[in-house]
């Protein structure tokens, strides 16, 4: 693996990990809006629960996918391991 490959990858895993971080925090404040009492018509709950699912899986979908990025690094950089 070439030196531009390993930068690429790095940069790839940092960028879903700041992803991952910015979902996590926009579904809280989502769900912080949800559950504060008259701040959402109870008809449009739902439909703001949903939401914050939405970023929460996309946040761990992220996340997971920056721990694939630095795990494909080690394994670059230590291929007798494990």
């Amino acid at each position: 693996m070439t030196e531009r490959q390993r930068n690429e990858l790095r940069a790839k895993a940092g960028d879903f990990t700041m992803y991952s971080l910015v979902l996590f925090a926009l579904g809280a404040f989502l769900y912080l809006g949800a559950i504060i009492p008259g701040a959402l018509a109870a008809a449009d709950k739902p439909f703001a629960l949903l939401a914050v699912a939405g970023c929460l899986a996309a946040a761990l979908y992220c996340s997971r996918r920056a721990a694939r990025y630095r795990h494909q690094l080690e394994e670059q950089d230590n291929p007798f391991e494990s």
